[in-house]
């Protein structure tokens, strides 16, 4: 089978959340025998010598690969503004002129392509148009409720540039992420919740596709421990999305005093990219976090810590991070929201609470659990289950049904019945 895979970002180096997701399906996808024709978007210079061997890497997964550049210039704003009654502004970003939307869709008729492969929603101008001229079917990956998550984001921002920012972002979310699985044949939600909700608002053409671990990094987190972690609190993730933060600094200055009060010598470090003002100044404060900035290794990372959480308290769809945990030696805890969309065995790994009282006796808690017991090794054993790169052969016989025929206008496929049993 060949795909177009259109991703709303170039899909590696999976260096967070969204890049991870996408990169593990492409390569599962490959993996499989389909044959991909990548079709993404980048902000680096077409000579950026960083790029080129990223595409390099690409180019190992996929037949083809067709970057273009993110419209984020001056001239692009006032288009731009003009387009939000039809397109967000996140899509806007990715149109294309007349000429590099003719290339492609020349390209992808030569190649005799089965379907379009919409992966996270941006790109979603570009696959409608793509599915309708080229008669082919479109499958689409949702990331989360995104109009949810643009909400979510726009709540928990910090001033008012921040704010303005994600105000834009939120317009019109909503109606295309509407129109985008009405013209899907069939779409593949990241979240069980997620996939409850869409099928709530009617969209009955929706499975389950958790997020993929790669087999590699999974066997690097999940090793036998030969030395005991340097830390006993951990943190990995982006330290510049308003919903980390507010999630982070709300652990720095509410749960973190109370752990310390306990234990004066407890050594917590907090990992990620981009860290914030906000943040910065926070972790100045405090001595005890040591700040771990854009690790270059996370398996490494991850495993140097007695307990890792996950203080999260907005967003959608899943949080990555949440999964990668589960495949480490650590102890977990979470609040409510770090294990939102997933199923209730992979949930039951975790030590949860939302009050910060509660949140740093949780910690306490697992810092003496006893993680070593048979029961406790089954149950981790079974929710790693549930992200194995094979989950990718569940989603084929739904793309695979759908060459039996062209299509004049988008149709939706059943439920497959296999997939739907997992989703709980």
């Amino acid at each position: 089978m060949r795909l177009t895979f259109i991703c709303a970002q170039l899909p590696y180096p999976p260096n967070h959340g969204g890049t991870v997701d996408m990169w593990r399906r492409v390569c599962a996808l490959h993996d499989a025998g389909v044959k991909l024709r990548i079709v993404c978007w980048h902000q680096a210079e077409a000579g950026d010598p960083e790029l080129a061997e990223n595409l390099a890497r690409i180019r190992e997964k996929a037949e083809s690969v067709v970057v273009f550049p993110f419209q984020t210039g001056l001239a692009s704003k006032l288009p731009r503004l003009a387009r939000l009654l039809t397109l967000p502004w996140a899509a806007s970003a990715r149109s294309l002129s007349e000429q590099a939307y003719a290339a492609v869709l020349g390209s992808e008729r030569a190649a005799a392509v089965d379907a379009v492969w919409l992966d996270g929603l941006y790109g979603g101008d570009l696959a409608l148009k793509l599915a309708h001229a080229l008669q082919r079917p479109l499958f689409y990956r949702s990331h989360n409720i995104e109009h949810r998550y643009t909400r979510y984001q726009l709540n928990s921002a910090h001033g008012m540039r921040e704010q303005a920012h994600w105000l834009l972002r939120n317009c019109n979310v909503e109606h295309f992420e509407r129109r985008v699985l009405r013209e899907a044949e069939a779409f593949f939600d990241i979240s069980v919740d997620d996939l409850a909700y869409w099928r709530a608002c009617g969209f009955t053409h929706g499975h389950w596709l958790p997020t993929l671990v790669d087999q590699e990094m999974a066997a690097r987190l999940s090793a036998p421990v030969s030395r005991a972690p340097e830390f006993d609190v951990g943190y990995l993730g982006n330290l510049f999305m308003p919903n980390n933060v507010f999630g982070i600094s709300w652990f720095i200055e509410q749960v973190v005093p109370t752990l310390l009060q306990r234990n004066p010598a407890l050594r917590i470090f907090i990992a990620g990219s981009r860290p914030n003002e906000r943040i910065r100044a926070l972790l100045t404060a405090v001595p005890q976090i040591t700040l771990i900035e854009s690790p270059p290794d996370a398996a490494m990372v991850l495993r140097n810590a007695k307990v890792l959480i996950n203080p999260v308290f907005a967003g959608s769809g899943v949080n990555v991070k949440s999964v990668e945990m589960l495949f480490t030696p650590a102890a977990l805890v979470s609040t409510p929201q770090g294990l939102a969309g997933l199923p209730e065995n992979v949930a039951a790994c975790f030590q949860v609470a939302t009050e910060a009282d509660a949140f740093a006796q949780a910690i306490q808690n697992a810092l003496q659990a006893d993680l070593h017991t048979p029961a406790y090794a089954l149950q981790r054993q079974r929710a790693r289950q549930c992200f194995q790169s094979s989950r990718i052969a569940e989603i084929l016989p739904v793309l695979q049904n759908s060459r039996a025929h062209e299509i004049a206008a988008p149709t939706r496929t059943v439920a497959v019945r296999g997939i739907d049993q997992k989703v709980g």
